[in-house]
């Protein structure tokens, strides 16, 4: 081939490419740069995109599906639409920029998991036993896997395969095109957790208390786990990450027990000794907490383990915060190899303090990113009072004066470049999502809409009756991240949209700690 010819070969497959999205934009449909294709963004659960809505943010809209939702199963965005399934089997797609409903797949069970995209198809698994793989353009099935038992856990896509995590005792591998079983491996125990996938490798949870490792390929089994602690593995994700495998266990003993032990032995010793202190620090009671848990390792919620042998790696002072007794999912994981989450410190109560921070995967360290907030509680005995510290500027702008709690609701974290987008579910009825920003380089925090109060109020004209809030303080849903634009599917029937000011232009604080974002358009 002359180089003449290969050059009008390119000219030719560049303008049949350019004539193809100008189609693709006039009849109806955007092109957007990057997706949300699955639960916490990809196969490893990672919770972080490099698509960073920026400040300010405004309300976009809100859907009442008026179909209960599985607490912590999340939207996926993808093709211009979001996905979503319900407690009464529906498989919704919708608008993103208007959140009206494109088509509507039925399945015979609930759906608890998240959906999963990839190349134009939907996959959803279903308490009727099933995988079912939809076109994302019309809705129209294209396969069914059937296993024995229902299916809790959302799919995984990863190279090539859709990986499911059965209640039957067994994991399975089906080719994402043609369902066709590829390899089916058992495990000890029924699979209520999604398994995360990083390196050729599947990562699973079961009921047995143990982690399975399996050879992403053949499906032969790597390494098993010691017994977690905890009571069971369920309804979250595991996240695979910079060589370690992170997990939430639900408690042995109820919240207000365990809580109480540890307020006892650590925490108010702290607070007596400190109570004149014009603050009080978290991160001075964290030695204190490891030799703690060191001695009541039962009581552990958040493990960490090494993703070659799973041993468990270290562990972390990370008291986790949880709702009506559920402990809460695990961290959201930057590339630079720090795990942000949300944890409880000095007054574990129903509406105690919590603090935003993060663990370095390597070492093992605890940084806390929200620093002297707080007065001595023996200061202001109301536990309903939130207190800063004294002569402080700290007020209604801040996303931590009256946002965080402790015992009663559970918090979700989702990454967008630079940004932390941590939320919860409240209880209340009527009440919106604590939607909040936190700009890491800067170390700056706000509520996604002005303030606390503002927030209250703005969001209070939606009307929104008794589906805004959460479901009793239990789960919670983490923020789907997509360009300029964010989704959160509350633990009742509802999806908030939220837009950004336009996205992330790849500033220098922003390559220092998560490495260079892309630089494009958002739509």
């Amino acid at each position: 081939m002359t180089h003449s010819t290969r050059k009008l070969i390119d000219s030719l497959e560049w303008m049949y490419l350019a004539v193809w999205l100008i189609v693709w934009i006039f009849s109806g449909n955007t092109v957007y740069a990057s997706d949300w294709p699955q639960l916490q963004h990809n196969a490893a659960h990672t919770g972080y995109t490099t698509d960073q809505p920026n400040p300010p943010y405004r309300y976009l809209w809100h859907r009442d599906l008026k179909e209960p939702m599985a607490t912590a199963s999340q939207v996926i965005v993808a093709e211009g639409r979001l996905f979503v399934g319900t407690n009464y089997g529906n498989l919704f797609a919708l608008d993103r920029n208007t959140g009206k409903t494109r088509w509507t797949y039925k399945t015979s069970g609930p759906i608890l998991g998240s959906a999963a995209y990839h190349n134009g198809i939907v996959y959803v698994n279903s308490m009727d036993h099933s995988c079912h793989a939809v076109s994302a353009a019309t809705g129209d099935e294209l396969w069914q896997f059937h296993t024995v038992e229902g299916l809790w856990a959302a799919p995984v896509l990863a190279d090539g395969k859709v990986f499911i995590g059965g209640r039957d005792g067994f994991v399975y591998a089906l080719d994402d095109r043609t369902g066709k079983q590829l390899w089916k491996s058992p495990i000890g125990g029924l699979v209520m957790s999604t398994p995360a996938y990083a390196d050729g490798r599947l990562y699973v949870a079961a009921g047995d208390m143990h982690l399975y490792c399996y050879d992403g390929l053949t499906g032969e089994q790597v390494w098993t786990s010691s017994k977690m602690p905890g009571a069971a593995i369920r309804e979250y994700w595991l996240v695979a990450a910079d060589g370690a495998i992170i997990l939430t266990t639900q408690l042995v003993f109820a919240c207000h027990t365990t809580q109480q032990l540890i307020q006892n032995a650590v925490l108010n010793p702290y607070n007596q000794a400190h109570k004149n202190d014009p603050v009080l620090r978290d991160h001075e009671t964290f030695s204190s907490l490891v030799r703690w848990f060191e001695t009541h390792p039962h009581h552990k919620t958040l493990l960490v383990l090494d993703a070659k042998t799973g041993r468990e790696k270290f562990f972390t002072p990370v008291i986790t915060v949880n709702g009506g007794s559920c402990i809460g999912p695990p961290p959201a994981v930057s590339p630079d190899g720090w795990a942000y989450t949300i944890y409880a410190n000095i007054w574990l109560r129903a509406s105690g303090w919590a603090f935003f921070g993060r663990v370095n995967l390597q070492t093992g360290h605890m940084e806390p990113l929200i620093t002297d907030r707080y007065a001595p509680k023996l200061q202001y005995p109301n536990e309903w009072h939130w207190q800063p510290r004294i002569n402080s500027t700290f007020g209604r702008t801040s996303t931590w004066d009256g946002g965080f709690s402790v015992i009663d609701q559970s918090w979700g974290v989702s990454l967008g470049g630079d940004i932390a987008f941590p939320v919860r579910d409240p209880g209340w009825p009527g009440d919106p999502p604590f939607n909040n920003y936190y700009i890491i380089s800067a170390r700056q925090d706000r509520y996604l809409l002005e303030d606390r109060r503002s927030q209250r109020k703005n969001m209070g004209k939606l009307n929104l009756g008794t589906i805004g809030g959460g479901a009793m303080h239990n789960t919670c849903s983490p923020v789907a991240v997509s360009d300029d634009q964010l989704f959160h599917k509350t633990s009742r029937s509802i999806i908030f949209a939220y837009e950004g000011s336009g996205q992330h232009d790849g500033n220098a604080s922003s390559k220092e700690h998560h490495g260079t974002p892309d630089r494009r358009k958002a739509r």
